[in-house]
């Protein structure tokens, strides 16, 4: 009988469980969390700083995922993951890796590019992917670049 390999049982362990009720009943959320032996991962759905600490002040979450756009841009992005760091949490990304992968690898308890390769096409560099990992740019800025002809085929007027 063939034996499956540590690494092929690794890849069918659930790595988490993502927004399982309302992203604002932190209570619920809490109870989930003390009940279920995966861990927890939310917070995609919630706006600014506040919602944040409601989650890690409740133990709501094991894995603290913040989207850029929700949260309120780079600096209120780093000040959720600094809380997060505060409770020992790890924080994963919503959407817009291109952007994240700076993010993530910024911070010391970055976990995961969430890869939503949505918006690449605008770009004429996107970050690559190396053996399963974005490679994070290293161009100004966030090292991207539009697409040369972005503008002439999506400009207004």
């Amino acid at each position: 009988m063939a034996r499956e390999s540590d690494s092929a049982l690794a890849l069918r362990i659930l790595a988490w469980l993502e927004d399982p009720t309302r992203c604002d009943d932190y209570e619920g959320l809490a109870k989930i969390a003390d009940a279920w032996a995966t861990p927890l991962c939310a917070g995609e759905y919630l706006y600014g700083i506040e919602p944040h600490r409601q989650t890690l002040a409740h133990h709501s979450v094991d894995i603290v995922m913040i989207d850029l756009l929700r949260a309120g841009g780079v600096t209120q992005w780093m000040k959720i993951a600094g809380m997060a760091e505060a409770f020992n949490r790890p924080v994963a990304s919503h959407l817009l890796p291109e952007i994240h992968v700076h993010l993530i690898a910024a911070v010391s308890n970055g976990l995961v590019v969430e890869y939503m390769p949505w918006t690449w096409r605008l770009f004429e560099n996107p970050p690559i992917l190396e053996k399963g990992e974005i490679v994070v740019p290293t161009g100004a800025g966030l090292g991207l670049k539009f697409a040369p002809d972005l503008f002439d085929k999506y400009g207004v007027g």
